[in-house]
């Protein structure tokens, strides 16, 4: 055999042109996804085309597109759905302390166990100070009206602070119980998306070939999923994907098979459930779990510790105010300063209140006796037992200061992970990544490529008519 001859020649030209188009396209769509982030570069895959033997050795026949590739790094495609997660759980858990921090209207100092001043003019710190200043205050001049209706005055501003803050709380524990809620059924939605994803990739890659542009999809897909839940993947042999959440299964060989619910407990907090065995789930990351654990961690607890301070503070000062005289040398040991059990329900009694000559200041019915006043006046500055022997002001301090330092804390976590998933994110990009530099290049090769081939079919064309001329 003497090799391709003309016609020969003018095939592998024309193969090479096909080759040289493709790869322009393959270049062309690069460029039009520069700026979709889910989107992983593509190129075509070019093959020497099978050699024909010859009287001198087998000779090339020129080239083909063996395939597409898909430039994807999985090991970081993995790495960031994990990291994600995390990064969501630290956002959900930044976001709604934030709130919390505004429920309570006070800066938070993570020094020290100062409160910190207040948002506007007046918070819990303040209202303890006044009304403990107050009672100093009337100790000078027991009998004093004007004296006696600041000290309520006082008594109903911190009083009704207490009852805001403590609402306020609430209600967020009520949006974040309720935002669980709707999470759970945007969790079975994506469930569903990366199951119907995966089998489209097994019909699609049985039948057509690679399915670039639906891995793409299922990587956003994975990503999205796991910044609710924390989840894992594995792939059998044939390539079928099974997903678990937290360990249940929920897809199985590209079939979803399973599913979360909402489970509410006996004190109607909600939680998330694995749909066969009703089992709840230990989340590891992801929002659903930043939700739950700043609702029963940092938020309840400083709910707790705002009622322990009031519930303290009503039982200290009920206690000295049920044993003294009013301005009528009469003591009613039934009537009470504050009304109600906590943060909740605190408020000044509205007999006081009607009548502040029935403010029980006194020790004796001897006009001008302070005693009871004034120690009401020293219960500010008293280690109380009910507060781990610390004073009323030291432990809203204490108890700020410590949500505080649960917010720096988990500023400064976000802060680290996001570097974390940055730098993959890089990573990727540099790996996947469009770069419109490397794809103008890469059209102007092809383009060059293409009009050689183009010239040797012109150059074997012409030869062939010498040819057919030379026979006349």
């Amino acid at each position: 055999m003497s090799g391709l001859g003309i016609m020969g020649t003018m095939e592998m030209a024309r193969n090479a042109m096909q080759t040289a188009r493709q790869g322009a396209e393959i270049a062309g769509h690069n460029l039009a996804n520069a700026a979709n982030p889910i989107y992983a570069r593509q190129r075509i895959k070019i093959a020497s085309a099978v050699a024909i033997p010859t009287d001198k050795g087998p000779q090339g026949s020129g080239s083909e597109v063996a395939r597409l590739e898909q430039i994807r790094d999985y090991a970081i495609d993995a790495a960031l759905v994990t990291e994600k997660s995390v990064t969501k759980y630290l956002e959900t858990k930044q976001r709604q302390l934030r709130r919390a921090e505004a429920s309570l209207g006070q800066t938070l100092d993570r020094q020290s166990i100062d409160a910190g001043e207040s948002y506007g003019s007046y918070g819990v710190a303040e209202g303890l100070s006044s009304l403990f200043n107050s009672f100093q205050s009337l100790s000078a001049n027991p009998t004093s009206t004007a004296e006696r209706q600041t000290v309520i005055f006082n008594a109903q501003k911190l009083a009704d602070k207490m009852n805001i803050v403590d609402r306020r709380l609430s209600d967020l524990q009520k949006s974040i119980n309720d935002e669980e809620d709707y999470e759970v059924d945007d969790v079975n939605a994506k469930i569903a998306t990366v199951a119907t994803l995966a089998a489209s990739i097994g019909n699609t890659e049985i039948v057509e070939g690679a399915a670039n542009e639906i891995r793409d999809a299922m990587q956003a897909a994975l990503e999205e999923l796991s910044s609710l839940v924390n989840i894992s993947t594995t792939t059998n042999k044939d390539g079928k994907l099974s997903l678990f959440v937290d360990g249940y299964e929920m897809v199985t060989d590209n079939a979803m098979t399973g599913s979360v619910k909402l489970y509410t407990n006996s004190n109607g907090m909600n939680f998330m459930a694995d749909n066969k065995s009703g089992d709840v789930l230990t989340l590891q990351s992801g929002s659903v779990k930043g939700l739950i654990d700043v609702r029963d961690g940092p938020i309840k607890d400083l709910r707790d510790q705002l009622n322990t301070l009031a519930s303290n503070l009503i039982a200290e000062v009920n206690a000295l105010h049920q044993a003294g005289f009013d301005l009528s040398a009469n003591n009613d040991s039934s009537l009470t300063f504050f009304t109600g059990t906590n943060a909740g329900d605190i408020g000044v009694n509205s007999t006081i209140i009607s009548d502040p000559r029935k403010l029980q200041a006194a020790s004796t019915g001897e006009t001008g006796n302070n005693s009871v006043i004034r120690a009401m006046a020293e219960v500010g500055d008293t280690a109380i037992s009910g507060l781990s022997n610390m004073s009323f002001s030291e432990y809203y301090g204490n108890t700020v200061s410590r949500f505080g330092q649960d917010v720096a804390l988990t500023d400064t976590q976000l802060i680290d992970q996001q570097a974390v998933q940055t730098m993959l994110e890089k990573q990727r990009d540099s790996v996947q990544g469009v770069s419109i530099d490397e794809e103008v290049s890469n059209l102007i090769i092809y383009q060059r490529a293409f009009q050689a081939s183009a010239r040797l079919i012109t150059v074997m064309d012409t030869l062939m008519n010498d040819i057919l001329t030379m026979k006349r």
